[in-house]
């Protein structure tokens, strides 16, 4: 009998062949990691917050992550922790100096006095907050108020900008430690309950605040189907979230945005939806109104210089979403 060591060793390097091929044509696969999508805090991207609550978003194929700060929501989509961002405009643009690969896949709404500056009531004008100090989250509302400035022959240089997160604002405004602040939705409504009013707002801009949903290039590669999934989902839901009407899930949105029903509706009422048509067409328009944001951006100091213009809207996604 041949020596059973000898024959292993002959047939061990045919046998770990065979393994291979046979590992080759397994029906076994790495299990394929979620969609991560971090929305932010706001009216506009409730939808997809609503969606991940309800589950209507697979949790085995997306995960939906709460972030409040938009500060945050960059930082988490350019270290890679998220795929999927609702960001503005003025944050893609920073995002995008900031060397993050983004693709902008659809405009979700328009802000039409869902952000203002709002100051204590002894600020009666603008011009009342030269050599003052204004809380603003940089990438969310120092465009608004290099706009609000602006309007009434002033600079970011005549005011002293602290930075500071929405949430603190509150706070800062009600013990003078800011005579002003910038905000957006839902903090504008809590803010106003407190007696804070309105120096100037979205609605008087000439290029406006726009919510995007932007997905990195890695994402957009391969997660397609998600991606197609997701936008048919968000759209479903928000037709939902602005009937006017009670809603599945209403209750945690009103917990999430800490808003009355009467409160989300006005909330709501300020932010302009895009029909179908519409989206396509503010694609089509977006590179223009970048243009237009980035050069008072430059001339606020807030961006440093022109980007590069290469491709970084994609709207197929879209397109096939509404097929």
């Amino acid at each position: 009998m041949k020596d059973p060591k000898a024959l292993l060793q002959r047939f061990l390097p045919l046998l770990c062949a065979v393994l291979l091929l046979a590992a080759s044509f397994s029906p076994f696969q790495e299990k394929k990691s979620r969609l991560r999508v971090v929305p932010g805090l706001w009216p506009a991207a409730e939808a997809i917050l609503v969606a991940g609550d309800l589950q209507i978003l697979p949790p085995n194929r997306f995960q939906i992550i709460e972030i409040p700060w938009s500060s945050a929501v960059a930082r988490a989509f350019g270290s890679g922790a998220a795929d999927v961002a609702v960001v503005t405009l003025e944050g893609a643009l920073r995002m995008r100096e900031a060397g993050q690969k983004l693709k902008v896949i659809k405009v979700l709404n328009q802000s039409a006095g869902a952000d203002a500056v709002l100051a204590r009531p002894k600020v009666q004008r603008l011009q009342d907050l030269k050599g003052k100090r204004v809380g603003v989250e940089r990438s969310a509302g120092s465009y608004l108020l290099a706009n609000a400035l602006e309007s009434v022959g002033m600079t970011m240089a005549e005011i002293e900008a602290i930075p500071m997160f929405q949430s603190e604002m509150e706070l800062a405004l009600q013990g003078g430690q800011v005579e002003a602040v910038v905000v957006t939705e839902p903090w504008l409504t809590k803010l106003s309950r407190k007696g804070a009013h309105s120096l100037y707002d979205s609605s008087q801009l000439k290029v406006p605040i726009i919510y995007l949903l932007v997905a990195s290039e890695r994402a957009c590669k391969s997660y397609r189907e998600e991606l197609v999934s997701l936008l048919k989902v968000q759209a479903e839901m928000t037709d939902k979230i602005w009937s006017g009407k009670p809603f599945l899930g209403m209750d945690a949105v009103l917990r999430r945005e800490n808003l009355n029903a009467a409160e989300l509706s006005s909330c709501l009422g300020r932010l302009r939806l895009l029909k179908h048509a519409e989206n396509a067409e503010m694609l089509k328009q977006l590179p223009r109104l970048a243009l237009q944001m980035e050069e008072q951006l430059i001339r606020a100091g807030i961006l440093k210089s022109k980007l590069a213009d290469n491709e970084w809207i994609d709207g197929s996604f879209t397109k096939e979403a509404l097929q």
